[in-house]
């Protein structure tokens, strides 16, 4: 049997095993886990019928100090994971039509707002440090930031850069040590806040590379960055089901850099996609507007 992940999966388990008066303890916790957040163990007692003691040894069969602790590392838990509990307790609106109108607003919202947070100048800059660089490196962690990473590398290898990309925390770091002046690294981050990208960040700008962060600003990693494409994109009601919308804002960022890169490399752009495209006609002959190893 898997090991719970917290201390709800934990009560949940134990349940069937547990005798009456502890059974009654953990149901009613189960029942309303927030409002079970905010009482004491007096009113706790009186609304669940069962003695203080007895609440006390349910608080510790379940690993914590006392009733207090109990409280606490529920309400944490509770608060992680409140839109996925929420979803088991309830139906979910799920038909087709609702869900695509959801998804097209969240993206056309989510494109407005990073569209009206660009700086044609910061972006300018930022795109003529990448197409000038020795070497090109796109960081991201996680969901989303991480095909960010990949997706920009995507992008500027067709323009004849020498570009990586990694979501590996040990590699970031590796990649940053060896920096050098005419590098540059993007790093990719909703949040502005996981450690291997601070730290990268913080190496390769020590060591003169160029570091342009697409990320909050007021974050760590915003902060430690040479350019800041500052993407803050609000979050709308959280949905279990729903994917994060910054990563639309993201894909904007990306699609406007690689197309300003191409442009500043010309000539020897238009002449690299040119070699692409002739030799993927091998693979499906000729078609009109073909994207280009899309």
């Amino acid at each position: 049997m898997n090991r719970p992940t917290n201390l709800i999966e934990t009560i949940e388990q134990i349940v069937p095993n547990l005798k009456k008066a502890e059974r009654r303890v953990a149901e009613s916790v189960l029942q309303d886990i927030e409002g079970t957040t905010r009482i004491s163990i007096k009113a706790f007692s009186a609304q669940t019928g069962v003695s203080e003691p007895t609440i006390m040894r349910f608080a510790r069969r379940v690993g914590c100090d006392g009733f207090s602790d109990f409280k606490l590392r529920l309400a944490q838990d509770f608060a992680v994971g409140r839109m996925y509990i929420e979803a088991e307790r309830r139906v979910q609106a799920g038909d087709t039509d609702s869900t695509a109108r959801h998804v097209y607003q969240s993206a056309t919202d989510a494109l407005a707002t990073a569209f009206a947070g660009l700086d044609e100048k910061t972006l300018t800059g930022a795109a003529s440090i990448i197409a000038k660089a020795d070497k090109v490196a796109c960081l991201g962690v996680g969901g989303s930031s991480a095909i960010m990473a990949q997706e920009m590398e995507n992008r500027l290898f067709r323009f004849g850069l020498s570009v990586t990309s990694s979501a590996d925390p040990y590699k970031q770091r590796m990649l940053a040590a060896i920096a050098d002046r005419n590098d540059a690294f993007l790093i990719f981050s909703v949040t502005g806040k996981p450690r291997s990208l601070v730290d990268a960040t913080e190496i390769a700008a020590g060591r003169g590379a160029n570091v342009i962060a697409i990320t909050q600003p007021q974050s760590p990693l915003a902060a430690h960055a040479t350019t800041l494409l500052p993407l803050s994109v609000p979050g709308d009601e959280v949905h279990f089901n729903f994917p994060n919308r910054t990563r639309y804002g993201q894909m904007l960022v990306i699609d406007c850099l690689s197309a300003l890169v191409g442009a500043l490399r010309q000539p020897a752009s238009a002449r690299k996609l040119h070699r692409i495209r002739t030799v993927l006609l091998a693979l499906h002959g000729h078609t009109e507007a073909q994207p280009i190893g899309d």
